[in-house]
Parts: structure tokens; C-alpha cells; sequence
């Protein structure tokens, strides 16, 4: 063998190592094909949860959304079911009594409580505070239970009155109670007649306003209630007792109505009774607020004060020359505005005089102070005239002319302000002047 030969390879090592290499190349496609089919598997069921999302998404988007109006509708009649409970419980009241009516109370609370919960669910879905989907499917469906609770529970004693109703056999008293009520009713049509009579003669129509046509709607009322009563007479008569519930209960409706227009009239009279003492009483302590301002206009503390002031009497005077005592109530509103402006005045003014006053307490002190620094300085500056320069000098100028001006300011609070700053140039002249000393 020839030197630095590598000895020869044998020929059964070549075989394998080529059978190898063929090996590993089949083992690498096989690789690869299975990655690729796998990637495809992959993106295929993605594609397909993607559609099966859209479909589902979309199908639990619109259950969502009729889920939402039928809660809408509940609510709504859960709303007008409290609101008819709550005339009907009034109804029962006077019919049977509050004994008999207790349950009835407390399912209308229990009612009213849940729609008013119902409603604030349906608030927070409503309003701009962002929710996630769990949520607003979650409130929708108490709002629906909560309505369904309430209406239930509701109907459920409304039927017990209906059949006690038909039942009842207190229909005969009811209806003498109800004459009684229409009698008294007539009674008290007489006095408020008279008194709405009275109050025409003191008060103007402006004043009467509200009450206006109180008297003929309550004689219409009384009597829609007397034809009630005698048609439950007749239903009475012929055996028909629910027929005479009914109209005794539109009886007392007419009749309650026509005592609630009464009152308004009688309510009126004492409103007004009492708007007029206050009136005398506003106006009496207006008159004086009056004398007091007409000092401070003829002396005021300053030109803008006394600008203020005279505008605010000006109109206390146009109010008091037309006093309309016939209408208290708007007389009152006018006097009550024209006062708070002459108070608002005569605050601002007094603020004004006491601020002068506290000026002019310090300005004796603060020009004492003034003319001694000034005559301080002066000395010191005429005494070394040719080592002081001329910034010293302006200062002590300015200063002298500042006090003197002070002196003759009759603004008290000018006159504080520049006799400060007169001080402060003869301080300033003095520093400079020991400045010009040291250089």
C-alpha cells in the first residue's frame, strides 16, 4: 500500500450508507406530507367552528332580542297592573274596610317592589354603562320573573275582591252610607258657594284661578253620584247585588271626586288667608329695609354702591306704589324679589363701607410710616450727596411725590396703596444709596 493512502472503503459500508441516506430522505417526505395534511385538518376545523360560531351567535342574537321586547311588554303591564291594583285597593277600602283588605295592601307593596326592581334592571340596560352579554341576558330574565311574580300575585287577590264582591251582603249598607255621604256633600256645596262668593268680593280672578270651576264640576260630580245610588236602589230592588257593587263603587268615586273639589276651594281660602298676613308683614319690613337704603343711597360708600342701591329702591318703590292686595300670592313673589335685590344692594354696600372704613384705619399708620422712612432716607442721602448716585435719588423722588400724593387721595383705600408703595421707594432709595456708599 502506497504512504499517506487511507486504506479502501469497504464496499458492504458504501451499500449501507447509500440505503441510509435513501432511508432518511423517505422519512423526511413521509414528514412532510403528514404536517402538511395535519396544518390542512386544522385550518379546515377552525374554518368550521368559525361558521358554526356565526350561526349560533347569530341564532342566540335574536332569541337575545325577542327575549328583550317580551320583557318590555311585561314590564309595561306589571306597571299598569300596580297602578290599577292601587286604584282598586282604594276601591275596597271603602267598600270593605281595611280588615278585609290587608292582603291586598301588602301583595300591591310586594308588587310595586318588584316592578320598581324591574325597572332599575331595566335602566342599567338601558343606559350608556357598557354590559357584557351574561349580564344583560341575566337582568333580563329577572325583569321577566319579577313581572310575571308581581302580576300574578296581584291577579290572584284582585279575583278573591271580585268573588267577595259578588258575594257580599253588605251592599244595603253601603248604599245608606253613600246617601249619607251625598247628603253631607250637598251641605257642603251650600257653604263653599257661599265662601267662593266671599272670596270673589276680596280676591281678584287671577287669585281664583285654580278653583275657578271647582263648584260646577263638584255639583256634576254629586250629582253622577245620585244617579249611582238610586241605580244600586234599583239593582238592590231586583236582587242584582253585583250590579249594585258596581254602582255603588262608581257612586263613591263621583262622590270622593266632588269632596276633593270642595276642598280645593276650601284649601284655597286659608292659602290665601295666610299670603295676605304674610304680605302685611313683608311689607312692613320692607318699608323699613326701605328707610335704611334711601340712607345709604343719599350717603353711599362709594359711586357703585350707591348705583346699586339706587336701582334696588327704585323698584321696592315701584312695588309698593302697585300693591295688589286682591292677589297675595303674585304680590308676595314681587315683594320678595324687589327685597332679596335691595338686599343683595345694601350687602354690597355695607362690604364697601366697612372695607373703607378698615382702610382708612390703616392709613394713618401707613403714612406715619411712609414720611418717616421718606425723611430717613432724605437725611441719610443729603448728607453724603457726592457719593449717591441717581437710582437712589429717582427712588427718594418717586417716594416724595407717591406721599404726597397719598396725602391728598380722598379714596381711602387709594390712598392706603400708594402710601405703601411710597415706603417701599424710600426703602428702595435707602438700600441704593448704601450701595453706592460701599462701591
Amino acid at each position: 500500500m502506497p504512504p499517506n493512502l487511507a486504506p479502501p472503503v469497504p464496499a458492504s459500508v458504501i451499500s449501507m450508507s447509500l440505503a441510509g441516506v435513501r432511508m432518511g430522505d423517505v422519512a423526511s417526505a413521509a414528514w412532510t406530507a403528514g404536517a402538511t395534511l395535519i396544518a390542512v385538518f386544522l385550518a379546515a376545523t377552525t374554518v368550521g367552528f368559525w361558521l358554526l360560531f356565526r350561526r349560533t351567535r347569530g341564532k342566540g342574537t335574536d332569541a337575545q332580542a325577542k327575549e328583550t321586547r317580551h320583557a318590555n311588554i311585561l314590564l309595561v303591564r306589571a306597571d299598569d297592573a300596580v297602578r290599577d291594583a292601587a286604584d282598586e285597593l282604594d276601591f275596597a277600602i271603602a267598600q270593605f274596610g281595611t280588615a278585609k283588605t290587608g292582603d291586598l295592601s301588602r301583595a300591591l307593596a310586594e308588587a310595586r317592589r318588584r316592578v320598581l326592581e324591574a325597572f332599575a334592571l331595566q335602566q342599567r340596560l338601558d343606559d350608556h354603562v357598557p354590559d357584557t352579554g351574561a349580564q344583560r341576558r341575566d337582568w333580563t330574565a329577572r325583569i321577566v320573573h319579577l313581572c310575571e311574580t308581581a302580576q300574578s300575585t296581584l291577579n290572584a287577590e284582585l279575583a278573591r275582591f271580585d268573588e267577595l264582591r259578588e258575594l257580599d251582603k253588605n251592599a244595603p249598607a253601603n248604599l245608606a252610607e253613600l246617601r249619607r255621604q251625598l247628603e253631607q256633600l250637598s251641605h257642603r256645596q251650600e257653604q263653599e258657594t257661599q265662601a267662593y262668593e266671599l272670596l270673589t268680593r276680596s280676591y281678584s280672578p287671577a287669585a281664583l284661578a285654580s278653583v275657578t270651576d271647582n263648584l260646577e264640576q263638584a255639583a256634576d260630580a254629586n250629582a253622577a253620584a245620585v244617579d249611582a245610588a238610586d241605580t244600586a236602589d234599583a239593582a238592590l230592588t231586583s236582587a242584582s247585588v253585583a250590579d249594585a257593587i258596581d254602582a255603588i263603587r262608581d257612586g263613591q268615586d263621583h262622590a270622593r271626586r266632588a269632596g276633593h273639589l270642595l276642598d280645593a276651594i276650601e284649601s284655597l281660602a286659608a292659602q290665601l288667608g295666610t299670603a295676605s298676613a304674610a304680605m302685611q308683614e313683608l311689607i312692613d319690613s320692607t318699608r323699613t329695609n326701605l328707610d335704611e337704603a334711601r340712607a345709604v343711597r343719599d350717603s353711599p360708600p362709594d359711586a357703585a354702591a350707591g348705583a346699586s342701591v339706587i336701582t334696588a329702591v327704585s323698584q321696592v318703590e315701584t312695588v309698593l306704589a302697585s300693591l295688589d292686595a286682591s292677589d297675595p300670592v303674585a304680590t308676595l313673589d314681587r315683594l320678595r324679589e324687589a327685597n332679596a335685590s335691595l338686599d343683595t344692594s345694601l350687602a354690597g354696600a355695607r362690604n364697601q363701607a366697612r372695607r373703607l372704613e378698615g382702610a382708612r384705619e390703616a392709613l394713618a399708620g401707613a403714612l406715619v410710616s411712609a414720611s418717616s422712612q421718606l425723611s430717613a432716607t432724605r437725611d441719610f442721602i443729603a448728607a453724603r450727596r457726592g457719593q449717591v448716585g441717581s437710582a437712589a435719588r429717582t427712588r427718594l423722588a418717586e417716594s416724595e411725590r407717591l406721599l404726597a400724593v397719598a396725602e391728598a387721595e380722598a379714596d381711602p383705600v387709594m390712598a392706603l396703596d400708594t402710601a405703601r408703595s411710597a415706603a417701599t421707594h424710600a426703602r428702595d432709595a435707602d438700600a441704593l444709596a448704601r450701595y453706592d456708599l460701599r462701591r
